[in-house]
């Protein structure tokens, strides 16, 4: 065989992937702002007979060129009259700013990029990426627009829903009676009907060519409904909903690119269904670019059409909690109001809108639009007395559209649950206390065709049930017409972007593959518009929440906006443990090193050191030493939730699970600080950080118990507590720095507990045991199909998204609707398979597997310049073991992508055999010299040997 290399280029791929703010096509950014635009390079598919630097240079990018232009046509011909980089030298993936252009409000861009593959000498340039449009909203003042509402003089006489006592159906009981059994007292409002409001815009366009149009909305106060106020479609198409929360008191707008929507030479038509009990007020304008470069803008104001709309939604029940009110849904079908966003829609006794007061301060959303995803059904059948129950198979939040042909006057009872009864019908008075419960109408009608309705508030269900009030031939028809029907009821779920790959892990073990899959598919249903604890019942962002759905959101998607907003909402709105805003020191770091953005944490600082708990540090140890509170009051000690997980926690004056999670703030802080130029306020937090682990260990740390005390009694002069809880072991393993000596001990005392805690600290104590090299242990309960404490129970209690609890029986007013509870979303990437960064944003990365029982797995992980693929195969039969992590063999697969570069750490094997790269004996490193690197990892095995500095491309590693 020849000894030359042989590179088969089969095709040179443009940039794609193309982002604004690392979002998708914004076109509401900040006027002022100045946007930076990313892409991603496509590796070239290449065939190699040899390795040689031919193939390297393929896929490596020297230079790049960006164009702004003013049409698409132009940005795609590569001719940029706005603004031409020209070429720069470097791969740019770090961003290229765009600036010099004019940012004010109400504009519109087209983007393209080309870059330069191969050496210095010989470079080519590719063709030009596919434009990627952005521009600004309407800005702080919006031109052509008032806010308005209903004229409360159209509303009809107010209505209500009376059931038959035997369908109305028992009061929920509950035999427990612990602290969550009682039922709090729900809001509600009388007469709630009258918060709705229906608008109905006409705009008239002349007949010219239209280059771009942005229709940009707004609302006030979701504050009582915790959700969004208005759903808005144009010209029969669904654009958007909103707002979302605001940050500061202000209120934040949506811009939607609606071009394809509207149509020049003829009336157009915005309809809006809105509801509000407060604060009233809507307000939508839609700027206009036609081609000839002329800007029209069109907005709400006295000539827009509305009405109340209690003749559509009756007065009812709330299905919302103690912490929330939201009308129940007693649709009449007839009166809905379909096609009042399309020409022909009968509007003739709706009222002008009466104009409301401006609003103080708009701000633009700075993420991507939810949107509106219809999901079919996965099964469905009919019980014997009746009823119709559909199963979706996953959590939704959202609704359903049902369309119904009746003849004769028909009452249809929708429920939903995110849980079935054991009696086989649908849990619609849900463990949380709210009532998923609505009563839609229907009538014939002279064409006997059937008649659609939809929900329009969010709740969160996997199931559904359909009960009519009367049990008739006509009704049992009906039923067995929407079992048949693929389209007659379908889910609508409101969904945040989502564009992680739906293959993101795999292994050999089915139980972990569930698991996965049900993190994936909770993170993706219940993402929505704003990281909350939970949307069923309390509709509210928690620190230590937003905390672990951003990792588990940014490992299954390359995206960092939303869970920047959520942070930076509760930087401003922080709550009451002591711990929790200690997470978000956590979150800005974390999503720091994901990104390598440091622009949340340059613009957040001020906040971000006061959520360090400085007025708590004792002088003479450096140690956090406090009054441990009431959890549910003010820097009260949490530990865990419920109480019961606590595994038979002792609060003390010193507290160790506070002091772990402190002295991780800290270090965290101290990086931040340094890598934004704050050198002195850097070494000083990571003086305190280092004072507390080395005070951690000395003070805290129970010799004869191989584990960490719960913490101290009245202070650094007082008692180590008596009792060891599995949750001082799992923070002091998480982020304390235990002493290598130790590690086996703290891994044997917390395997004899089991899962003694909640599904939150779970995730803490199993990166504790992945990161203190007890990855086989952490896998194992990842694992687990059997047992409560498992994910495997909540799958088989049917749950659609992970559990707030393990169990009902932990925590009887469990909800099924927790993305926090995801956490294997990202740790079986980052620490079974083991792919996790040594720079910020991955330019660096290693994999580092711990396989342990998973004898093969592999997952693909989402990075801002692209997705790495990596996975392993066990070979042999020898298990690794906490004891022992050698192997018989292995081989290990790894994608790099363009412009990163990655180590790989090779678990040690029993023979030591020399190591295989892409088919060559390579030269190898021992692991446990550790990587040089700014993010801190974890111990190695002894044994394991390092393969560095591997660059883009497919590479296989034997071992």
């Amino acid at each position: 065989m020849s000894n030359e290399t042989v590179v088969v280029v089969v095709e040179s791929k443009a940039p794609t992937e193309l982002k604004i703010n690392d979002r998708n096509q914004p076109v509401d950014l900040e006027p002022g702002s100045v946007p930076v635009l990313r892409w991603t390079v496509p590796m070239v598919d290449v065939g190699v007979v040899a390795a040689g630097d031919e193939a390297t240079a393929i896929n490596t990018v020297v230079a790049y060129q960006v164009i702004v232009s003013s049409t698409y046509d132009k940005a795609e011909s590569g001719h940029g009259d706005v603004w031409d980089s020209g070429r720069v030298d470097g791969n740019g993936f770090n961003g290229v700013p765009l600036a010099d252009l004019d940012m004010s409000a109400s504009r519109r861009y087209w983007a393209s990029v080309r870059v330069w593959r191969g050496t210095e000498d010989s470079s080519k340039p590719t063709a030009w990426s596919e434009p990627t449009t952005f521009g600004t909203g309407a800005g702080e003042r919006w031109s052509a627009a008032e806010p308005i509402w209903a004229d409360p003089l159209t509303a009809n006489p107010y209505r209500t829903v009376e059931l038959p006592e035997s369908i109305a159906g028992e009061n929920r009981e509950i035999s427990t009676d612990d602290q969550f059994a009682k039922r709090p007292e729900p809001m509600t409002s009388d007469h709630n009907s009258r918060g709705w409001a229906l608008f109905r815009g006409r705009i008239t366009l002349p007949k010219k060519p239209i280059r771009w149009a942005t229709l940009n909305a707004t609302a006030s106060s979701g504050a009582r409904t915790r959700q969004f106020v208005y759903r808005m479609w144009l010209n029969g198409h669904f654009v958007g909903f909103g707002p979302t929360f605001p940050i500061d008191g202000e209120t934040r707008y949506d811009g939607y690119d609606v071009t394809k929507y509207l149509v020049s030479g003829r009336d157009n038509f915005v309809g809006v269904i809105a509801y509000a009990l407060e604060d009233q007020r809507f307000m939508a304008q839609l700027d206009v670019m036609y081609e000839d470069g002329t800007t029209a803008h069109f907005g709400t104001g006295e000539d827009w059409l509305s009405r109340v709309g209690n003749n559509v939604w009756l007065d009812g029940a709330t299905v919302g909690t103690h912490v929330y009110e939201l009308p129940a849904e007693n649709i009449q079908a007839a009166a809905y109001p379909r096609g009042m966003s399309e020409v022909g829609y009968d509007d003739i006794d709706w009222a002008v809108s009466k104009v409301k007061p401006a609003f103080d301060e708009l701000k633009a959303t700075p993420f991507d639009k939810p949107t509106l995803r219809e999901r079919k059904a996965v099964k469905k059948w009919i019980t014997d007395d009746g009823r119709l129950i559909v199963d979706f198979g996953r959590a939704v939040a959202g609704g359903i559209r049902l369309a119904a042909r009746v003849s004769r006057p028909t009452d249809l009872v929708i429920r939903f649950g995110e849980r079935m009864n054991d009696q086989g019908t649908v849990q619609y008075r849900l463990d949380a206390y709210n009532e998923y419960q609505d009563v839609w109408h229907y009538e014939p009608n002279k064409l006997n065709v059937p008649v659609t309705a939809r929900t329009w508030g969010l709740r969160v269900f996997r199931y559904v049930e359909i009960l009519p009030t009367e049990s008739n031939d006509e009704n049992a028809a009906l039923l067995r017409e929407l079992l048949d029907s693929d389209t007659a009821l379908e889910a609508q779920a409101l969904l945040y972007p989502f564009h992680g790959p739906s293959d993101g892990f795999t292994s050999n073990n089915d139980t972990l593959n569930q698991v996965w899959q049900l993190c994936r598919n909770t993170v993706e249903s219940l993402n929505v518009n704003m990281y909350v604890d939970s949307w069923t019942r309390e509709r509210i962002p928690y620190e230590a929440d937003a905390w672990l759905q951003q990792r588990a959101h940014m490992s299954l998607d390359a995206d960092s906006k939303l869970g920047e907003y959520s942070i930076d909402y509760l930087l401003a709105n922080r709550t009451w443990p002591t711990e929790w805003p200690l997470y978000l020191v956590l979150a800005v770091y974390d999503a720091w090193v994901q990104t390598g953005s440091l622009d949340q944490a340059a613009e957040q600082w001020d906040r971000i050191v006061t959520m360090l708990p400085d007025k708590y540090l004792d002088d003479a140890t450096g140690l956090i030493v406090k009054d441990p509170g009431e959890s549910s009051t003010t820097d009260g000690d949490l530990v865990d939730w419920p109480p019961a997980e606590r595994d038979g926690f002792v609060f003390g004056r010193v507290n160790t699970v506070i002091n772990a999670l402190a002295a991780q703030s800290y270090g965290c802080a101290g990086v931040l600080a340094m890598k934004l130029g704050k050198i002195d306020e850097g070494r000083k937090y990571m003086r305190i950080a280092s004072r507390m682990r080395k005070a951690i260990n000395t003070y805290l740390w129970n010799d004869e118990v191989g584990a960490y005390a719960d913490g101290l009694d009245t202070g650094v002069d007082g008692k180590q507590i008596a009792h060891c809880s599995e949750h001082a072991s799992a923070f002091a393993l998480a982020f304390a720095h235990v002493p290598a000596d130790r590690l086996p001990r703290v891994g044997a005392f917390i395997r004899s507990k089991g899962m003694a805690c909640s599904v939150y600290v779970a995730a803490v104590l199993l990166e504790g045991l992945y990161k203190g090299g007890q990855g086989v242990y952490a896998n194992e309960l990842i694992a687990a199909a059997e047992g409560e404490r498992t994910w495997k129970h909540m799958i088989d209690e049917g749950a659609g998204a992970t559990m707030e609890a393990w169990s009902r029986g932990l925590k009887s007013n469990t909800t099924y609707s927790h993305p926090w509870a995801a956490s294997p979303a990202f740790l079986l990437p980052r620490y079974m398979v083991g792919v996790h960064p040594l720079e910020p944003g991955f330019s660096e990365f290693v994999m580092a597997p711990q396989p342990g029982s998973i004898s093969e797995a592999s997952a693909k992980v989402p990075i801002e310049s692209g997705v790495i693929e990596a996975g392993y195969k066990v070979l042999g039969d020898t298990v690794p073991t906490a004891e022992d992590q050698s192997v018989d063999g292995i081989e290990i697969t790894l994608v790099v992508p363009i412009g990163t570069t990655a180590d790989v750490i090779v678990p040690p094997t029993k023979s030591g055999a020399p190591i295989v790269l892409d088919g060559v004996e390579t030269v190898v490193a021992d692991a446990r010299y550790g990587i040089p690197s700014t993010i801190p990892q974890g111990s190695y095995p002894e044994g394991a040997r390092r393969i560095h500095g591997l660059t883009a491309g497919r590479h296989v590693i034997q071992a």
